[in-house]
């Protein structure tokens, strides 16, 4: 993987209250995650989204917490989001925080995004990581996703929460925790990991908070965006992500989507080392990988998800990438 992905470490905000309340050692699990001892003690300390799952994951098992995630997301809010929460609180309604949201996440996680979606008198707010199925993320998974519905009520009251939340892997805690937590229907092994909301949030005004001077603000935010380098692998990978399902992840309609013709992508990827097909391929293959794994989603579903004509056609594909069938995948990593 050529990207690198971080985030900052106050993404892992209430992490220390969770694991003090549960009698563990921080400093002794930051260190079984490779992480340095004084990792959090700066929020604005850039970790490896690799070494945050792993940090998690270690924490939840050696802890015997498997909510884990869903409990350090309780302690999460505006002020977790530096940069990017004072920039919410600018907007007028929650349309334009979520858009705000959707646009500079980057200022604060670099491994994932967010996209707003009509549903007819509902919207989904649909998670999309750039990080590509790295194993046992379950925890980062839910703890992301909570932290949203915390975010949402922080910004617009508490009392907004979703309609019903949709997780692409199987439960990891008990089905009750996440209805404790989350307060709403909860879905496993569903297509994406999102929220859905009654639409009539949107026009919902922003709570009226304290405000930075504008001008430094925007002078902060223009240094800040400027200093972030658009990675066209990661936007590549992103789209085809975003298209699969929908068989629309073609060359030529990535190329349209990106303002470009398709012989200049091509160019711009020779130039990085990189090749349209196999970029495709290995997004299928990740995101294969982690579901199968993850997941009890039934693999005609899955293969139709990915975008093959047919579960033969998706099985041939694994046992080449992987070396093994999708079931025998499954069963060995269970």
């Amino acid at each position: 993987m050529s990207v690198r992905y971080e985030v900052r470490s106050a993404a892992l905000t209430g992490l220390a209250a969770e694991v003090a309340g549960l009698g563990g050692d921080l400093s002794a699990l930051l260190v079984r995650s490779a992480m340095k001892p004084t990792a959090l003690d700066d929020g604005d300390e850039l970790i490896q989204i690799e070494q945050l799952i792993r940090l998690l994951n270690e924490a939840s098992i050696h802890l015997q917490c498997p909510d884990l995630g869903l409990r350090v997301a309780s302690h999460q809010g505006l002020d977790m989001l530096g940069l990017l929460g004072r920039l919410l609180v600018r907007e007028p309604d929650l349309y334009a925080a979520f858009t705000a949201a959707q646009r500079y996440l980057a200022l604060h996680n670099k491994a994932e995004h967010w996209q707003l979606l009509p549903l007819e008198d509902r919207i989904q707010v649909r998670r999309i990581e750039h990080f590509f199925a790295v194993e046992e993320a379950q925890q980062y998974r839910e703890m992301s996703i909570a932290a949203y519905a915390q975010l949402v009520r922080a910004i617009g009251g508490a009392d907004l929460r979703p309609l019903r939340v949709e997780f692409s892997h199987s439960p990891v805690a008990p089905r009750a925790r996440y209805r404790q937590h989350l307060g709403c229907e909860v879905l496993f092994d569903q297509e994406y990991d999102c929220l859905v909301y009654d639409a009539s949030i949107l026009r919902r005004p922003v709570l009226a908070m304290p405000r930075d001077d504008a001008q430094r603000l925007d002078d902060l935010l223009r240094e800040r965006l400027g200093s972030l380098q658009d990675s066209l692998e990661l936007q590549v990978r992103s789209l085809i992500v975003q298209t699969l399902g929908m068989r629309q992840h073609s060359l030529g309609h990535i190329a349209e989507l990106l303002d470009l013709h398709p012989r200049a992508l091509q160019r711009r990827l020779l130039s990085e080392g990189l090749c349209f097909k196999q970029l495709v391929h290995q997004v299928k293959m990740d995101t294969a990988g982690w579901q199968v794994q993850a997941s009890n989603m039934p693999l005609t579903l899955l293969a139709d998800v990915l975008g093959y004509a047919d579960q033969a056609a998706f099985s041939k594909a694994f046992r080449n990438h992987f070396g093994q069938s999708p079931s025998s995948w499954r069963k060995a990593h269970r």
